[in-house]
């Protein structure tokens, strides 16, 4: 039994955005194996919450320290808490989340702190390539994409490479999972509108309102749904972040903006102006008849990891999505999605295609369950549980191999290959060397 700390920058209460969903269920599953401390940065330094996913205390930052057997952090922890990053202790670098992808996409309005947000995720993703032991990503698209960064950073050495040829032992796909909850009772989401009647069908924005996806898209295709059914409704879940240090993003007020315009807002398009409760979103996601999402052609559509699909497969929820994302595409090939061309049209072709067929809708409903029930935490996370048998100091940091960031000067170049050098053959291999570079140097 290892002692595991886990650390996250989110905050963990009664509503939870993904990495402190992550956080709360890799907690919960490998607590049936280790003693596991939770750690959200976003306490006060002695303060403690409780996990809504299963009850455990959840620990402030005074809880961070260097005497676990291992730790598994997120996010700009390693930055803010620099004492993790030079201590020996072996460390999970956990890369589920392109973030630097969505930075791209932040605050357009205000370019000096889009510069800032952009190179701040460069700089964590940096020190986290350096100093992590083991990599966890979400698929193999963010694989192949990770790898360069540890590339960069110096981690395909010929250490690892001797060690492991395809660095399966440096990093790992353990997707997101789904959790054991099951959906309540009650009609939420069409009781909170007057608007829309108890048989009309919902198709449902589940997750928050980004600039990296495009809510306006699926606002544009509702005139195409509505000549297959005019009593479509759209709905978004579109409250405020629960990390308040996250700002409300700019899609969300044009969304509001285009609704109005095409004379939809209200009717046919609303706006849940709250974050649901993590317990509760099963029952929403139950409340309406299809799912939607979409997003632009660019690189966080690419390498993402689309989490609120699978809430989409724990409520049973047939989905239209754009194509591009390798999660929808598993949906799809599941029957439990139908992915479209990034149009209004497309959008709205697909959905009414499906949306008065009840037969279709059934089909896609149980494939989405069946779907669901292949993917469980205790699943995706078995690379991790695996690498917790022995938790380990990477095999090019036990070696003092060389990894950190040069400064790209000549000297700093040399003074590492002379080290090498002398390693490998002592003085006269290094008179061997220099005599050879000189005569290249001239020519001969």
């Amino acid at each position: 039994m290892a002692r595991v700390l886990i650390v996250t920058p989110e905050p963990i209460a009664r509503r939870l955005a993904g990495p402190a969903i992550r956080a709360c269920h890799i907690a919960r599953v490998l607590a049936t194996a280790h003693e596991v401390t939770l750690v959200s940065t976003a306490l006060a330094a002695n303060d403690q919450s409780i996990s809504p996913i299963d009850g455990r205390s959840v620990r402030g930052p005074a809880a961070i320290n260097t005497r676990y057997d291992a730790a598994i952090v997120m996010g700009n922890v390693l930055i803010e808490y620099p004492k993790l990053a030079a201590s020996d202790m072996p460390l999970v670098i956990d890369w589920f989340d392109p973030f630097h992808t969505e930075a791209l996409h932040r605050s357009a309005s205000d370019q000096i702190r889009r510069i800032d947000l952009i190179e701040g995720a460069r700089v964590t993703l940096l020190e986290q390539a350096e100093r992590g032991d083991f990599f966890l990503c979400s698929n193999g698209a963010q694989r192949e994409h990770w790898l360069g960064w540890l590339g960069s950073a110096g981690r395909l050495n010929h250490i690892n490479h001797d060690h492991d040829p395809l660095f399966e032992k440096l990093i790992a796909i353990a997707p997101f999972g789904l959790g054991r909850e099951a959906a309540g009772v009650g009609s939420p989401l069409r009781s909170s509108f007057d608007s829309i009647g108890r048989f009309d069908p919902v198709v449902l924005w589940a997750g928050g309102l980004h600039d990296w996806l495009d809510p306006l898209m699926v606002i544009e295709a509702v005139p195409y749904m509505l000549e297959e059914n005019p009593d479509t409704r759209l709905v978004f879940l579109a409250g405020p972040h629960p990390n308040t240090s996250i700002e409300t993003m700019g899609v969300r007020g044009e969304a509001i903006s285009l609704a109005r315009r095409l004379r939809l807002f209200g009717k046919h398009v609303m706006f849940v102006n709250q974050w649901v409760d993590y317990g509760e979103r099963l029952t929403w996601l139950q409340d309406a008849n299809i799912g939607v999402v979409a997003d632009g052609a660019h690189l966080e559509s690419r390498y993402s990891h689309r989490t609120r699909l699978l809430d989409h497969l724990g409520a049973g929820l047939p989905t239209v999505s754009t194509a591009g994302d390798p999660l929808s595409v598993q949906l799809e090939e599941a029957g439990a999605a139908i992915t479209c061309v990034r149009s209004a049209e497309g959008i709205g072709t697909a959905v009414a295609s499906i949306i008065n067929n009840d037969q279709r809708l059934g089909e896609m409903s149980r494939a989405a369950k069946a779907l669901g029930a292949r993917l469980s935490w205790e699943d995706t996370l078995t690379p991790l549980m695996r690498w917790l048998d022995e938790p380990q100091v990477a095999v090019d940091r036990r070696a003092g191999a060389h990894t950190g960031r040069s400064d790209g000067t000549t000297v700093d170049r040399l003074g590492g290959r002379l080290k090498l050098h002398l390693d490998d053959g002592g003085v006269s291999k290094v008179a061997k060397v220099g005599w050879q570079a000189g005569r290249r140097k001239l020519g001969k």
